[in-house]
Formats: structure tokens, C-alpha cells, sequence
């Protein structure tokens, strides 16, 4: 069974009020989402997976706070 839980921001703000999440699956994958769209995946063994190809600065908020990357770092990953 998937769980699923609300991203917390790392920077100033108080929430992201249900715009992004996280789902984990039952083999221990992390799949962020924003604005219901898959955006990253994190494997069990750390490596990140780009699932989505654009950019805007709200989900470029959720990717910092999901893994620590900025725009550049994410638009690096394969």
C-alpha cells in the first residue's frame, strides 16, 4: 500500500497548503508531486530520478525542499 504525506517547506513559509506531496511506495521509492504532477523520484539506494521536464519557481520550491536541489541541479539529472 502507497503512503502518502505533505511536503514541509525549508525556507521561511508555514506550508505549501496541499500543493505538493510525497508518496512512498511499498518498495521504499519517494515520489514528489506538485500540483498532482509527478515531478522526481527518490530510489531506495539515493539516486534521484527526473520525471518532469520543465521548471517554475513554486515546484523548484518543493524540489529544494524535497531533496536540496536548485534549478540547475535539477535540470542536470537524466
Amino acid at each position: 500500500m502507497t503512503k502518502r504525506y505533505e511536503l514541509t517547506p525549508t525556507d521561511s513559509r508555514k506550508s505549501f497548503y496541499g500543493k505538493c506531496y510525497v508518496e512512498v511506495a511499498e518498495d521504499g521509492t519517494e515520489t514528489l508531486y506538485s500540483y498532482h504532477t509527478p515531478i522526481i523520484k527518490r530510489l531506495t539506494d539515493g539516486t534521484l530520478k527526473r520525471l518532469w521536464f520543465g521548471w517554475s519557481a513554486t515546484t523548484g520550491r518543493h524540489i529544494a525542499a524535497f531533496c536540496g536541489m536548485n534549478k540547475k541541479q535539477f535540470e542536470a539529472l537524466s
